[in-house]
């Protein structure tokens, strides 16, 4: 089903998935430039592939490294005042970020863009394909036209359909926040074999459950794993905590890895320069709760117009001097009732 969102000015398309993705538009396009920090020019698109070697640049946590852990998760996702919302079809790595880090592109050794980070806990990050973000919002990043660098393949079909037919089952175990597919874990150790990896808040001794609340050691004929998380978040409360404060600074042209945000609170990282597809003029990618703080596309949390602040609000941004762009195109959120 396909739903259109008109409020916006311009038409979004929700499909069997939805993103936490925004787009604003720089005032003068020389106001940004797209070398991310740390890292460089984007070198095209690839796929998630299980343990390989990924980076991103965040307002943050600046620089860091970390390995896919888990592709194809459906996942349950806590945002401000009490609001939950489920993601299917996402990445997950090793933790590479903190609050503040929300926005930030996820690439591979090459430079080619992976994903979009959104979420995360206390041991993982979380991250939308870029592909999907890319198409939800009628966007490319490079020239010529984005193409994924990996073609798709059938390998994890059947992991696929068990994830979509049993997921919804699974989640609803005790402190269980995600189901995806992984590479088995014992002792610490990655193992190589491939399994349904079970996300989970706490990990509990057999004892403390009931025989139905435990999961299944095996799904179909796959074997699992049980990985403890924490609770999985789009935290919109930043620390200044005097790491990496020069991504919380003003800077022009302003650069993807900095501080950004939405003028009235939400504070999180520019992820890119993008340029759009209807226009071809320069946009800013980052995520709806950090550009139009988490709105639902009817609840006046945001507006398309909007100002969007570098640095973010809650890093001293100011519309009497920090105002970058306007709101431009939002993926609207949908909680959980």
């Amino acid at each position: 089903m396909i739903e259109k969102y008109a409020r916006w000015g311009e038409v979004m398309e929700k499909k069997n998935y939805q993103l936490d993705a925004a787009l604003a538009k720089p005032l003068e396009p020389e106001s940004v430039k797209s070398d991310i920090l740390g890292i460089g020019a984007v070198n095209g698109l690839a796929k998630a592939e299980l343990s390989l070697l990924v980076k991103k640049s965040g307002r943050s946590s600046g620089y860091t490294t970390g390995r896919v852990a888990v592709i194809g998760a459906t996942v349950n996702i806590g945002f401000p005042f009490g609001r939950f919302a489920q993601f299917t079809q996402q990445i997950i790595t090793s933790k590479m970020g903190e609050a503040g880090d929300s926005g930030s592109l996820l690439l591979d050794g090459a430079n080619r863009a992976i994903g979009l980070l959104f979420a995360g806990s206390a041991k993982v990050t979380i991250y939308h394909p870029i592909a999907d973000v890319l198409q939800a919002l009628d966007i490319h990043l490079t020239f010529p036209a984005d193409r994924l660098a990996t073609p798709e393949n059938d390998e994890f079909r059947s992991f696929h359909e068990l994830c979509r037919l049993r997921g919804n089952e699974m989640l609803q175990l005790p402190n269980v926040v995600g189901i995806g597919i992984g590479k088995k874990i014992v002792a610490g150790y990655e193992t190589g074999e491939f399994c349904i990896t079970v996300l989970v808040s706490r990990k509990l001794p057999v004892h403390y459950l009931r025989a139905e609340e435990t999961v299944p050691s095996m799904i179909g004929a796959i074997p699992t794993d049980v990985v403890e998380t924490g609770i999985l978040t789009a935290d919109t409360q930043v620390a200044s905590d005097g790491s990496h404060p020069d991504r919380r600074i003003r800077m022009r042209p302003a650069q993807p890895g900095l501080s950004i945000g939405h003028y009235f609170f939400a504070t999180g990282t520019f992820g890119a320069v993008a340029y759009d597809n209807r226009s071809g003029e320069k946009v800013i990618l980052s995520n709806n709760h950090v550009l139009a703080n988490a709105t639902n596309g009817s609840d006046s949390l945001a507006n398309i117009g909007d100002p969007i602040l570098q640095p973010g609000h809650q890093d001293g941004g100011r519309q009497t001097r920090d105002v970058i762009g306007t709101l431009l195109r939002v993926a609207p959120l949908h909680f959980a009732k």
